[in-house]
This record gives structure tokens, C-alpha cells and sequence, in this order.
């Protein structure tokens, strides 16, 4: 059993609790509001650093502020922040064990303190238990002051001593709650996901939900091959591997800010998934084409739509936001591509293109629950719900019918999310094409490397769940639609 203690000594800093620490509260006070995601919370509680001690707290993102973050602490608060959200449910389960019947959660502030120290102590290995309670305490008197810090102390000196000895519900007589403690994933999710797969194959997403994900990029290859950029890295002493199956796609093997890899400002790649990258392979967009991404920022797949499309033909990036859309025109900048044109619009409604424009290929990369890319976005686990389901694909649907129009006949239509969800995914299909008799779905086979027909169902639709741990899930039809009638 490790031994505790409190150091006793008082900091001198202005902030007491490290900056990282004290930022890691900030931010997840924002995340739980539902306006922001965890990594705007966290660039912009690195950007403010940690918070003066005289500072009100009324507002998360908005008290007065101090320097930025060092590197190093901006590590520490990238890690705390995605630790607590992959693990939150296990943590309150641990506190919940020693808490009794205090009534900590009430406080908004204890209990994210609170789940930083359990994060610290029952899954970050690096930090020693006494540094864990001793800067939660300090970081206890920072926010609420010193009289919820004996509290916090007990909590945790408690979590200690206890955490050999819990014992969790059992995984054959109560399977959604194991699965759900266990691995940090909502009961009402495990509970679809173990009526679809299974106990064996649930347990393995939601692991795989709760690993860090791989830093995988797309190599630009208007301005250098897969192979020469993968030299460029080997000689910077950086290790990268080729993506089992998106032919431009890296894996890299880089801690830092993707800022800092060779060739990064001239646009030599884009940080992208390898399932992501597949979307637009099935597209297949051809030189001189003209193109409609219907739901295009932050502009990954209209910059490889335009990439093979070498640059040549037109690209229509349609997106709600104006703000997203100028990050697609600053990564249309960046990677040297001419042919994208965007536009603020919402494609479920018609789209102020000009009279008669038609498009020979369209991608509809729908809005949806992304329960696919939740290793990227484990705040996601705590804010979606199954309505989110049903919502995003009554919204999914509503674009595809209103985009349909402007495809030409012998064109294709692209329709992809990063769900798990067969309501957003092939149901949406099947209700759009009963409708719109026009459009056949057409198997993708002859688009995608060999290796990729491990992706393909036999209806033909590419689909990566559960198809690799390197990849995200991610699901898309090919749709050709034929001459009227």
C-alpha cells in the first residue's frame, strides 16, 4: 500500500495548485457547460494560464489573466483534461466508495478538483500520491479557500487507502453497469452497443474510446510524395509509418505541436484520420470537376477532393459557420490549394448557388452524434445522448434531400459520419433512397486499395468500426444517381 503525505510547506508562487492544475479546473468547468470543446476549452485555458487567487470565478473562460502556459504545462493540462474525460465515470464511481454520504457534488468546482486528484491517483502513474493530494488541497484553497481543503484531503487520503479494495459490479449478472464503471462509457450507450455486439466486441470499443489517439496525417501530395515527406521526417529523427490503407496517410510519432514537424507552414500535410481520409476516395473526384462539400469546415476532405482533383476543376465548401469556414480558407492557404470557394449556408435549406448549377460529384459529410471519433472527443461521452442520435439523422436526411437536386445525373453523392449509429448511418440511406428513386447505392470496391475491402459490408458500405485501432469510426455510401425518368 503507498504511503500518503501532505506536505506542509506553503507555496511561495502567486498561484497556488501548479498553473496546469489550476488551468485543468477552468477548462473543465467550460466543458461541462456544453459550449465549447474540450480543446477550446483547453487552448484557451493554456492561452490564459492559471488564475490569480483574488480572481471571481463566475465565468470559466473569463477571469483575469496571467502568462500563458509553459510547454510542459500545457502537456500536464492536455493530459488531466482528456484523462478526467475519458475516465470520469470510474473516478466518481472511486469517490462515490469513500465519499459516503458527503455531498461534494453539489459544488461544481470540488468536484472537478476532486476527480483531478482521483485521475492522478488511480491513473496517472507519473504523478506521486503525496503531489496528487498535496496540490489538490492547495488548489482547494486557490478556488473555494481553506475550508473545503480538510475535506479533500480526507477524500483522497480515503481514495488511497481504498482503491486495492473496491469490487465492481459483476460483468455476467450486471453487464451495462461493469462495462459502464468499468470503462467510463453512459449506461444508456452501453446498453445499444452490448445489444449490437455483444459484451466481448463492447468492451473492446469502449477501451479503444479510452486510448489516445494516433497522430495521423495526410501527406499533400501537390507538393511532395508520401515517400520523400516520410524521409523528411526520418532525417529530423522522427518515426512515422504508412496507413494500412489510405494511400497518403502517415501515422507519426510526434509529442509536440504538429506546429513544430517539418514542412507544416508550406503546406507539406494535413493532420487528418485515416478513416476520414477514405471518404473522399470513394467521392473519386476527377481533374476538371466541379465538386460541393455541403458540410465542409474544418476543410479536410475538400482539400483532398481538391488534391485529386490536382488542383484543377472547383470546389464548393459550404459550412453554417463563418468562423469554421475562414479556418478551411487558412488551410486552403496553407496547403497551396486554389480551386475552393466557400460559402456560409445551411444545406438543409437551399443553398444561393447560381440558377441551374449543377455539381458532378457532391460529399454530404452529415453533422451527426460522433460517437465514432470519441477517443478524439471524450467530453462527447457526457454530453450526447441517444435523442442526439435521432436528431442528427432527421438533420442528416433533410440535407441529403435538399442537396440532391444539384447533383447531375450520372454524378455521385458521397454521404459519410463519424457515428457508430446504423439510425445516422444506414438507415439514413435506405430513407433517402426510397424517396429519391433516382439514386442506386454502388459498391466501392474498385475505389479502395486491396487492403481496404475489410472495411466493405456486404451491401457495400465502407464502415471502420471496430475494424482497427488505428482508425476512427467512421461510416459512408457511394450513391450514383441515374437519368430522370
Amino acid at each position: 500500500m503507498t504511503a500518503t503525505r501532505v506536505s506542509k510547506k506553503s507555496p511561495s508562487a502567486t498561484y497556488r495548485g501548479t498553473p496546469a492544475r489550476q488551468a485543468a479546473v477552468t477548462a473543465l468547468l467550460a466543458i461541462d457547460t456544453g459550449k465549447t470543446t474540450a480543446q477550446q476549452a483547453i487552448d484557451q485555458a493554456a492561452r490564459q494560464g492559471a488564475t490569480p487567487l483574488s480572481s471571481p470565478l463566475s465565468s470559466p473562460l473569463s477571469s483575469p489573466l496571467s502568462s500563458p502556459l509553459s510547454s510542459d504545462d500545457r502537456a500536464l493540462l492536455h493530459e488531466l483534461v482528456n484523462g478526467v474525460l475519458r475516465h470520469r465515470l470510474f473516478l466518481d464511481w472511486g469517490l462515490q466508495q469513500v465519499a459516503h454520504q458527503t455531498p461534494y457534488t453539489r459544488q461544481a468546482v470540488l468536484k472537478q478538483i476532486l476527480r483531478l486528484g482521483a485521475y492522478q491517483l488511480l491513473w496517472l502513474k507519473r504523478v506521486p500520491d503525496y503531489a496528487a493530494v498535496d496540490q489538490s488541497v492547495e488548489l482547494t484553497k486557490a478556488r473555494l479557500g481553506a475550508k473545503s481543503a480538510p475535506l479533500v484531503n480526507a477524500l483522497l487520503r480515503n481514495l488511497i487507502i481504498r482503491r486495492h479494495e473496491w469490487t465492481l459490479p459483476d460483468l455476467l449478472q450486471q453487464p451495462i453497469e461493469h462495462i459502464s464503471v468499468n470503462y467510463s462509457h453512459p449506461t444508456w450507450l452501453v446498453r445499444r452497443w452490448l445489444k449490437r455486439y455483444g459484451s466481448q466486441r463492447t468492451i473492446a470499443l469502449c477501451r479503444a474510446n479510452n486510448e489516445p489517439a494516433p497522430l495521423t496525417i495526410r501527406v499533400n501530395r501537390l507538393k511532395l510524395g508520401v515517400a520523400d515527406y516520410q524521409r523528411i521526417l526520418q532525417e529530423e529523427g522522427i518515426a512515422s509509418t504508412r496507413c494500412a490503407h489510405a494511400p497518403a496517410g502517415l501515422h507519426v510519432e510526434h509529442d509536440g505541436a504538429v506546429t513544430g514537424l517539418p514542412g507544416y507552414a508550406s503546406g507539406w500535410f494535413y493532420v487528418q484520420d485515416e478513416a476520414s481520409q477514405l471518404v473522399p476516395l470513394l467521392l473519386a473526384p476527377k481533374p476538371g470537376d466541379t465538386a460541393l462539400d455541403a458540410c465542409a469546415a474544418p476543410g479536410g476532405k475538400a482539400t483532398e477532393m481538391a488534391e485529386l482533383m490536382d488542383n484543377r476543376g472547383s470546389v464548393l465548401a459550404v459550412d453554417r459557420n463563418p468562423e469554421r469556414l475562414a479556418v478551411v480558407e487558412a488551410n486552403n492557404r496553407r496547403l497551396g490549394v486554389t480551386i475552393i470557394r466557400t460559402m456560409a449556408a445551411d444545406a438543409a435549406k437551399r443553398l444561393p448557388t447560381a440558377e441551374g448549377m449543377k455539381f458532378d460529384r457532391i460529399l454530404v459529410d452529415a453533422p451527426c452524434s460522433g460517437l465514432g471519433v470519441l477517443r478524439r472527443h471524450p467530453e462527447g461521452k457526457w454530453i450526447k445522448t441517444a435523442r442526439s442520435i435521432h436528431d442528427s439523422a432527421r438533420t442528416a436526411l433533410a440535407i441529403l434531400s435538399n442537396i440532391a437536386p444539384l447533383l447531375k445525373p450520372g454524378g455521385v453523392l458521397v454521404y459519410s459520419t463519424c457515428s457508430t449509429e446504423p439510425e445516422e448511418n444506414q438507415s439514413v440511406v435506405e430513407a433517402f433512397l426510397e424517396r429519391q428513386r433516382t439514386f442506386r447505392l454502388e459498391h466501392p470496391r474498385p475505389l479502395l486499395p486491396d487492403s481496404a475491402a475489410t472495411l466493405l459490408t456486404q451491401e457495400g458500405y465502407l464502415s471502420t468500426v471496430l475494424k482497427g485501432e488505428r482508425m476512427d469510426g467512421f461510416f459512408a455510401a457511394r450513391l450514383v444517381k441515374g437519368r430522370e425518368s
